[in-house]
């Protein structure tokens, strides 16, 4: 596939801006492994992250072993401080909020596309109107307000 590698990359790239904090797991199997991944890693969110950590020094890295229970504590006290960081900044509230508000649209747009095609009416008109954009006889905001209009009439 022509530039597979570069859609991989994107898609690394986004989660290397999301991230706030990386876990390598199982790090008991191959430390030096895990200590070179540990080392890309960090490098990687100071390239791509859109913010750095609340404490420069303070490494958004860090490698366990659930198996072994080793890192556990580590990784939670990390997690505690980056939330009591976000709350005495407002950035925890702030994301609360908008993450209701998505959630909110989410839940709408969902219920609304299931009663939409469960709608006898547009059941009935959809297989026609799918042909019709599918061959190129109506636009597809034209078959759009139809379908809307059977929808809403009823």
């Amino acid at each position: 596939l022509p530039n597979a590698g570069d859609d991989l990359q994107a898609i690394k790239r986004g989660v290397m801006e999301l991230a706030d904090l990386v876990v390598i797991n199982k790090a008991d199997i191959d430390p030096d492994a895990a200590t070179r991944a540990e080392a890309q890693i960090a490098s990687a969110l100071q390239l791509f992250s859109r913010r750095g950590p609340a404490d420069p020094h303070d490494s958004r890295v860090l490698q366990l072993s659930a198996l072994k229970y080793q890192g556990i504590t580590a990784f939670w006290d990390k997690v505690e401080r980056m939330v009591q960081l976000r709350r005495a900044s407002g950035e925890f509230e702030a994301r609360r909020q908008q993450q209701g508000m998505a959630w909110m649209w989410d839940i709408i747009h969902t219920t609304l596309q299931a009663d939409f095609r469960r709608h006898p009416a547009v059941r009935e008109a959809l297989p026609e109107v799918l042909r019709r954009v599918n061959d190129a006889r109506i636009a597809p905001s034209s078959a759009a307000r139809q379908l809307l209009q059977l929808f809403t009439r009823s």
